[in-house]
């Protein structure tokens, strides 16, 4: 009888484990190219995102200083970066903008969800969310390559220590 009352206890464990596992998994967003994230599969990275609109000067101005920093974060384990497009176009709008600009970075499909952060008031506005998952910093306006790359390296020594 124990045992049959510790079996089922055990079962019983292993659903609820398993149902908080695959909540865990859910995308909280999707990129254009398909691959889907949740902001618990990013933790242990550096993760930057940038919304943007096409009608915001600053936020066109600043796409090629993204871009270096995409080839930054290409180059080293625990970055990423990740473009929303404030107006949450459609798909198919928002490939033609990425191509007319050459945005060279992970553009978010839609809003993403249950984000460490809320939806900027004004743009160009920069996020970055520390590996442990938390908010470190809002940055509003143009960023450039080097000052983004200052913030990550700076991160990454402090995570050394």
């Amino acid at each position: 009888m124990l045992k049959k009352i510790g079996f089922a206890l055990l079962l019983a464990v292993a659903a609820v484990a398993g149902f908080w596992f695959s909540l865990s998994l859910r995308a909280d967003f999707s990129t254009l190219d398909g691959k889907q994230y949740s902001w618990q599969s990013l933790k242990d990275q550096i993760v930057v995102v940038n919304y943007f609109a096409e009608w915001c000067a600053p936020c066109l101005k600043e796409v090629p200083e993204l871009n270096k920093f995409a080839q930054f974060a290409q180059q080293n384990d625990g970055v990423s970066i990740f473009a929303v497009n404030f107006d949450n176009l459609s798909d198919q709008e928002l490939s033609k903008l990425r191509d007319k600009y050459s945005m060279e970075f992970a553009m978010v499909s839609g809003l993403p969800k249950n984000a460490p952060f809320a939806m900027p008031k004004s743009l160009p506005a920069t996020f970055i969310i520390g590996s442990d998952g938390t908010l470190i910093k809002q940055l509003n306006g143009e960023q450039t390559d080097a000052q983004l790359q200052n913030i990550v390296l700076t991160l990454q020594k402090l995570q050394a220590l």
